[in-house]
């Protein structure tokens, strides 16, 4: 009755060590998923950090055109509305300095 008891404590032992392995392996999963979840971000935080790396540099690029003095770039990059805009301040100008002239 003795070999009967330890045998029952063995089997509760290993029944409780499965029971462990079991909650060890599920935590386990879980932590993967996080880890690859993770891993996705990241991903996904380095190819816009890329992009907006790229667009930087373009823009820093344009802003180095626009302080070299290249004024024909500054009118080529007007839409037509800006231009018509444009042209009637001018003219307004003109008109303006042309009546303070013949006065």
């Amino acid at each position: 009755m003795a070999e009967y008891s330890k045998y029952d404590i063995l089997i509760k032992d290993l029944n409780l060590v499965e029971t462990q392995v079991s909650i060890l392996n599920n935590k386990y999963k879980d932590e993967l998923q996080k880890n690859q979840d993770l891993e996705n971000s990241l991903n996904t935080i380095k190819k816009e950090n890329a992009f907006l790396v790229d667009k930087l540099s373009k823009l820093e690029s344009e802003l180095q055109k626009f302080q070299s003095g290249n004024s024909l770039d500054l009118f080529q990059s007007l839409n037509m509305k800006e231009k018509e805009e444009l042209k009637l301040k001018l003219k307004n100008l003109l008109s303006k300095i042309d009546y303070h002239i013949s006065s």
